[in-house]
Formats: C-alpha cells, structure tokens, sequence
C-alpha cells in the first residue's frame, strides 16, 4: 500500500507542477483572443490535463484493487469500495485542482501561482525583478468570480444542464458572474471530472475481475443452495427496463445517427456506465466511446451555431 500511494503522490506532484505552467499559458492566450473566442485556450488545454489526472487515479485504482482481490480478508468483500475509501485524498486533490487550475488560467494567480510582474522581452537583453518576501495573499476561492464568457450549457461538455433563459449570464462580455452561477459553473466541471473517474473505474475493475477469473456476487447466475437450474437471463437492450429518464436532453439530439443518440442518452439521460451502456448496444466499450463523443462534438458544434446565430439577430436588431 505505501509503495501504491508513493507512486501516486510522485505522479501528482509532477501533474501539478505541469498542471500550474500549462495554466498560465492558457491565461496568456486566453488574454489576447478575442471574446468569442476565449473558451478554445481555456478548453485546449484543461480537458488533456484533466484527462491525464484521470488517468493517474485510474492507474492508482487498477493498482489498489489488485491489492483488494489478492487480500480479501483484510480489504473485505467488497474491494471497490475498500480502494475508493484509500483514494478518497486524491479525490480531494483532484476536485480542489479544478477550481485552482479554473481561477489561475482565468485569473493568471491563484493560491499556489503569483504573478508579481511583467517584463517586457527584449532579445539579448537582462532584467531584474523585486520579489517580495510577504505578498499580499489572492482572494480565497469561495471569493472567486468567474468570467462570464466561461459559462456553458452543456450536461454532457462542462455539466451543467438546462437553466430558465432568464436565469443565463451574458455571456458575450468581460463582466464577472455572480455567486450563484460560479458555484454551478465549478460544481459542473467536478461532475463530468467525477463521472469521467467512474468510468475509468468502472473499465479498470471489469478488467481485473475478469483477468483474476472473478465473478462478482450480483452478476452470478445462481447462489449457494439453489437446486433450481434456471434458463440463461435475456439481455436487455436499449433503455428496455431503465424506467423514467434521470435527465431530459432530447432538444440538444437534433442530427444524431441512431447508434450516437443511443449512446449519448445511455450515458448522459440515465447516467449508465460505459460497460452497461455497451451490453445494452451489443457493441465494444471503445466503439460506444467513440458514439458517445462524436455525439458531444456535434451537440457542441449545433449549441454554438444556435448562439452565433442569436448574437447575429440580436446585433442586427440593435
């Protein structure tokens, strides 16, 4: 165990130090695009380095649960919930990671990185610069007000899901966003963060089971003392059985294939896992990924055009 969390923390370390540089270059470019534009630097470079962290604990995961099915009697009988219980730190690094990585790249500081001040380049040239010892510290994130031009609709992209029109931020302007809309905006990017994780998990346990010739408790077809031989169970497909849909994003699925708005609603309508989603298809977990995110991608590219269209209406009447 100490060896899976020294290897963990040696990744984290590492991820954060790239983590703050890739922020600032991100505040950088962010600083000379122009406000329609301000959300391509943003994104750029926050989804990879999400998806790396990602990748991190999934590895952590893969490694603890290894642990967890060699020791079942001292992890339990129930190994996934032992490994979560020894991640729950890092899951507390990563969820603060993305409100400090959202205030750095927007802000260019945050409680970890200062800027103290610009030097013009000059090439051949030298510079020096006062540091001081006790600067004056940002303010703390619950203080924090995200730009406007930051705020998304999108359940599947940034996780936030459907507002009222009035309740919707300008989002064509410099101004700041109020509490009530950072707090949606931080507590989206957690959810798709959290989500993304239970997918990896999800895909590392799979994995493992099946590799040590497990088969969990609920998924076997019959239990100790049964004397009833029962005939093999019809799998379901579709949303056969899933009952009422958690979420309702059917005015976002215009122009779907099929196979794509099956997936997209799987996964983002009744919040199944991936390896649910790929029985229910009949297909491979990667091939429904690859449904899932050429769904996001065309979903992304229509919301956008509605909102070009919208400014363009809104200039022309102006």
């Amino acid at each position: 165990m100490q060896a899976v969390w020294n290897l963990l923390q040696q990744g984290l370390e590492q991820f954060e130090n790239r983590a703050w540089t890739d922020g600032l270059l991100a505040h950088a470019q962010i600083e000379s695009a122009s406000m329609g534009t301000k959300t391509g630097p943003f994104y750029r470079h926050f989804v990879p380095l999400r998806q790396h962290l990602v990748g991190l604990l999934a590895d952590s995961y893969r490694r603890f649960f290894k642990l967890a099915l060699a020791h079942p009697i001292k992890t339990g009988n129930d190994p996934h919930a032992w490994v979560v219980s020894q991640l729950q730190p890092a899951f507390g690094f990563a969820v603060d990671w993305v409100r400090e990585w959202y205030i750095l790249a927007c802000d260019g500081e945050n409680q970890h990185v200062r800027h103290v001040e610009s030097v013009p380049f000059v090439p051949g040239g030298q510079a020096s610069v006062h540091i001081p010892g006790a600067p004056l510290p940002p303010p703390g994130p619950a203080a924090w007000r995200a730009p406007a031009w930051l705020f998304q609709i999108s359940k599947a992209l940034v996780g936030v899901g459907p507002l009222k029109q009035n309740h919707i931020p300008d989002t064509n302007s410099e101004e700041k966003l109020g509490e009530a809309h950072t707090r949606l905006l931080l507590k989206g990017a957690r959810r798709v963060l959290l989500l993304e994780l239970g997918s990896a998990f999800e895909t590392v346990r799979n994995e493992e089971i099946a590799a040590a010739g497990v088969i969990p408790a609920e998924t076997a077809k019959g239990t100790v003392g049964d004397t009833e031989q029962k005939g093999p169970k019809r799998r379901l497909t579709g949303a056969e059985g899933l009952g009422q849909k958690k979420t309702d994003l059917s005015r976002y699925m215009h122009g779907l294939t099929e196979k794509q708005h099956l997936a997209f609603s799987l996964k983002y309508e009744y919040e199944l896992g991936l390896a649910e989603i790929a029985s229910r298809m009949e297909l491979d977990r990667k091939t429904v990924y690859e449904h899932i995110e050429a769904a996001a991608r065309k979903i992304e590219q229509a919301r956008l055009s509605e909102k070009s269209k919208t400014r363009r209406a809104k200039s022309k009447v102006d």
